[in-house]
């Protein structure tokens, strides 16, 4: 007797063993546009440098609470803000970012400073367009 209720839930599994699944070559590349532009945050064009180009790419991790010095940037970068918050300060011009958020900051946008406003630390991606021997950053 449970011989008999044993064999069909054999098959019954084994069929399912059968059935078409989702392959990894089913599954396509998705390209989704974060940012394109050629102003900065300030609004201003920015512009590539003289010299040997230089590409850097940062992880930048600003614990709660902590605020950057006034600073410039003396190449452009694209930031993508990955985790918390961060508010973007110039005079007072003042925005504010949360994770999956990105901006461009211009070598020609002048003196700012960041603070993390949020609980957790801020992960930022940066990515630089500079020359070789160019800080990345100037403090004021």
């Amino acid at each position: 007797m449970k011989l008999k209720k044993f064999i069909p839930l054999c098959f019954l599994f084994i069929g399912t063993l059968a059935l078409p699944y989702s392959s990894l070559a089913e599954e396509k590349i998705e390209v989704i546009p974060l940012i394109q532009t050629s102003k900065g945050l300030s609004g201003k064009n920015f512009n590539y440098q003289e010299g040997k180009p230089e590409l850097r790419l940062l992880k930048v991790k600003i614990p709660a609470g902590i605020e950057t010095p006034i600073h410039t940037h003396p190449a452009p970068m694209l930031i993508h803000v990955t985790s918390g918050r961060l508010k973007h300060v110039r005079g007072e011009e003042i925005n504010f970012f949360k994770a999956g958020d990105a901006f461009v900051e211009s070598n020609n946008g002048g003196a700012h400073y960041v603070k993390n406003v949020g609980k957790k630390p801020v992960i930022l991606h940066v990515g630089v367009v500079s020359v070789v021997g160019m800080p990345t950053t100037i403090n004021k």
